[in-house]
């Protein structure tokens, strides 16, 4: 679920850091730090020094999980 979750908050953004995300899905660092990790070994973001960026793969993760985007 937070993975969905930190998905969607990085397409509306052009870029974040795992601070900003985790203030603004409200979850703890540790986890948003955890699932980013995940996410990139999966393809879904793109990290870039501390900057965090959802991939066309992510993009298309989302548009299979959640129905309105």
């Amino acid at each position: 679920m937070h993975r969905i979750r930190i998905l969607e908050f990085l397409r509306s953004r052009e870029d974040s850091d795992v601070t900003e995300i985790a203030k603004n899905i409200r979850v703890p660092e540790v986890v948003v730090r955890s699932e980013v990790e995940r996410l990139q070994k999966d393809g879904f973001v793109i990290v870039e020094g501390d900057r965090i960026k959802i991939s066309e793969r992510g993009i298309e993760e989302l548009h299979r999980h959640v129905k309105g985007i």
